[in-house]
């Protein structure tokens, strides 16, 4: 098991804002095996709470040792998905807790994403979600779009970030319903405060568009695809200085 990691950026100008941590499984047999197949077999299995430790504990790691070798402007944060099970836990605050002061990561410097279906399951949820803010981490809700909350449901939750899904930004530049719906999102997150990352950015031309909407951030495979920790190393120490644009990650590196 290893932990892969996918650049977010700043738009328009693409410098890199942070990391977002995945999770990766290389099979001697079957080679990288998805996480949609693992993680439900270790929340079945039990064995949730141990991988989202270990995730968190060498996301946060990696992030320190990257600010020692390049400085507090690059990167600034590291984004951790938490699974179903682990947002049902009572203790998942005071693991977070653990890990950050293992590592000695400020907590501002963590971002934890939950989708939008488990950030709407209720009361027992919402005490979760505030009891991870009050920590002083930012909260994301990943995958903006295909769950059940709406626009409207926003303001309930006790959110930081909006991701807006691949599935919006893969047609945004023929479909304009998907444009309007984009804009919106972008549009009613700002009022409440929340700032915007969209996913699945893969043409300069979606950048750009992303970018006359109003969204704050961007990740997708124009800017690279999930690195190991090795190649990412490699690929910041590339850019030289922290107002250098990113560049597109060579395959070779990946």
């Amino acid at each position: 098991m290893s932990v892969g990691r996918l650049p977010i950026v700043e738009l328009p100008d693409a410098r890199v804002a942070g990391f977002e941590a995945l999770v990766r499984w290389q099979h001697p047999e079957r080679g990288v095996v998805s996480p949609i197949e693992f993680i439900e077999i270790a929340e079945e299995c039990g064995l949730i709470g141990a991988l989202g430790e270990f995730v968190l504990n060498s996301a946060c790691r990696q992030l320190m040792a990257w600010q020692r070798q390049f400085g507090s402007g690059m990167p600034r944060m590291i984004s951790v998905n938490l699974s179903r099970a682990q947002l049902n836990d009572a203790d998942i605050a005071r693991q977070v807790e653990r890990v950050l002061h293992a590592t000695r990561m400020p907590a501002a410097s963590l971002q934890l994403e939950v989708t939008e279906s488990m950030a709407a399951q209720g009361d027992d949820i919402r005490t979760r979600l505030l009891e991870l803010k009050a920590l002083g981490i930012a909260l994301a809700l990943d995958d903006f779009g295909t769950g059940y909350s709406s626009l409207a449901c926003l303001g309930q939750l006790p959110i930081d970030v909006v991701k807006i899904d691949r599935s919006f930004v893969a047609d945004a530049e023929t479909n304009l319903h998907k444009r309007v719906l984009i804009e919106a999102t972008v549009r009613v997150a700002r009022s409440l405060g929340m700032s915007t990352t969209a996913e699945g950015v893969e043409t300069d031309g979606q950048a750009a568009l992303l970018t006359t909407l109003g969204c704050d951030k961007g990740q997708g495979y124009l800017w690279s695809r999930p690195m190991t920790a090795r190649a990412a190393t490699q690929w910041l120490a590339a850019q030289s200085e922290a107002s250098q644009p990113v560049e597109a990650v060579p395959a070779a590196v990946r």
